[in-house]
């Protein structure tokens, strides 16, 4: 079985070690690194041959934070997908970290099995957003423009035919799973994803699920 290969970066030692001790609990996860700042967690990774799945990293660090952090390692290391674990729950340091790359956030308090699972899923799907990130999210473009704009705020245009794929893609649908529904090629559902991915400004397939939750074009089922 193939394991989630999981980096943490978090300042407060009992923290740290518990939540090290918590992964430990779960044969999925192998807990490939772990560090009390962002500084040594980028030395480790740079380490080692293969970089993490996960990365589960704290806001507040001193030396590198985790703004700092998550922006390096999006642009460095962009198959790692990063979770913050915080203590700021209010909606701007959500929008503003998931904006900047994160795929997933989530409070110091949550349960256990929301952690597991936000894991697993950022892991397999390439995002995790509860209530709370998604509508830090809403609210976030509520008090932009009106209209559509890529990650770089400038205005766009989506056809009809990228509205539906995007969809799909948001329902977690393969490029073969869109493909059959909509009776075009692999190859043709390969194409539009590259389009929607260069018209949006986005890496990724958490960019695409972000930028469609923020303007109202897919919502998550809860």
């Amino acid at each position: 079985m193939t394991k989630i290969r999981i980096a943490v970066a978090d300042d407060q030692t009992l923290f740290l070690e518990g939540l090290v001790n918590l992964l430990s609990t779960n044969p999925e996860f192998e807990l490939v690194a772990q560090a009390q700042n962002g500084r040594i967690m980028l030395e480790q990774i740079k380490a080692m041959q293969t970089p993490p799945d996960i990365a589960l990293i704290d806001m507040n660090m001193p030396e590198m934070n985790g703004v700092e952090l998550n922006a390096i390692l999006h642009r460095e290391y962009p198959a790692v997908k990063v979770i913050v674990l915080s203590v700021h729950g209010e909606e701007r340091y959500m929008s503003k970290m998931i904006e900047a790359g994160a795929c997933g956030y989530l409070k110091k308090n949550c349960e256990t099995s929301e952690l597991f699972q936000t894991i697993t899923s950022t892991y397999e799907l390439g995002f995790y957003f509860n209530k709370d990130a998604v509508s830090a999210m809403r609210n976030a473009v509520h008090h932009r423009k009106t209209g559509i704009h890529n990650m770089n705020n400038i205005p766009i245009s989506l056809t009809e035919r990228e509205l539906v794929i995007l969809r799909m893609i948001c329902n977690e649908l393969t490029n073969a799973e869109i493909g059959e529904k909509l009776f075009i090629s692999n190859r043709t559902v390969d194409g539009h994803r590259t389009n929607l991915l260069g018209k949006i400004g986005c890496k990724n397939t958490a960019g695409l699920v972000i930028f469609a939750i923020k303007h109202g074009i897919f919502e998550l089922q809860f």
